[in-house]
């Protein structure tokens, strides 16, 4: 019952804090070009976000070895229209022992590298969604029971956008799992994989921004506090068209 008890407790102190000092991931490779990417460990996408009027033409590429030394995907050009946000998709390799899966774009002579998130205990309903609608997180809280004590997660009150200005309060919509007694037997307990779903509308943005937001798991003691990052994901506008998934190479590098 002890457990159980502690369980429970884990649970229930979620609360949703102030913001903190917190701003987007690094995601623009210029002014009108935006990117992020994203992998579920087998599969890599890469947006790329285009808000001029003029098409554009992008390098994507990797700076990330597998254990021969080599590139995880090859290079791939890009070009992507005027007012347009397209997704291209690859295969890569296994990278080497202890190296962070990173995608370099490359526009002219501008360059950045874009790490790649990798779906952890936060999973976003999609990383690219329209301006002005609702949007989820499903959160995995199974974690949670391996703490001892008292702990508490503290969700972000407000998303945080690119431009610093559009926000909109973060909701947590629902809390489930954990253990409970079977209905119709009062002997029995089950235990369910506990999670909750946070939503939040997104910004009423013309062009593209994003979005995102942390949780911090703290017992009380700050020094022992814990941020996880949340999803950053792609909000575009009326103005801009999302053109879906190109149906080009797998970017696959075989040997």
């Amino acid at each position: 019952m002890r457990k159980l008890a502690a369980i429970a407790m884990l649970l229930l102190m979620i609360v949703v804090a102030s913001a903190s000092a917190f701003s987007p991931r690094d995601s623009n490779l210029s002014t009108d070009v935006t990117v992020i990417a994203w992998s579920d460990g087998t599969d890599l996408d890469v947006a790329v976000a285009n808000a001029s009027n003029t098409r554009t033409t992008v390098t994507i590429s990797t700076p990330t070895v597998d254990s021969r030394g080599r590139q995880v995907f090859s290079n791939r050009r890009v070009d992507v229209p005027g007012r347009t946000i397209i997704v291209e998709s690859f295969r890569p390799a296994e990278p080497r022992r202890n190296e962070q899966l990173v995608v370099r774009v490359t526009e002219g002579f501008r360059s950045t590298d874009i790490p790649v998130q990798m779906v952890g205990i936060m999973e976003p309903e999609s990383y690219i969604i329209p301006a002005n609608t609702h949007w989820k997180v499903t959160v995995d809280l199974d974690f949670l029971s391996r703490d001892s004590g008292q702990t508490r997660l503290v969700v972000d009150d407000y998303y945080q956008t690119a431009d610093g200005f559009n926000r909109d309060r973060i909701r947590v919509e629902s809390l489930q799992g954990g253990f409970s007694q079977v209905r119709g037997n009062s002997n029995t307990i089950e235990y369910v994989r506990p999670s909750m779903v946070l939503s939040m509308k997104t910004p009423q943005v013309t062009g593209v921004t994003t979005i995102t937001f942390n949780i911090r798991k703290t017992d009380g003691s700050s020094r022992r506090d814990e941020v996880f990052e949340g999803p950053l994901v792609m909000v575009y506008g009326r103005n801009v068209r999302f053109a879906g998934t190109s149906s080009g190479g797998s970017g696959r590098v075989y040997y």
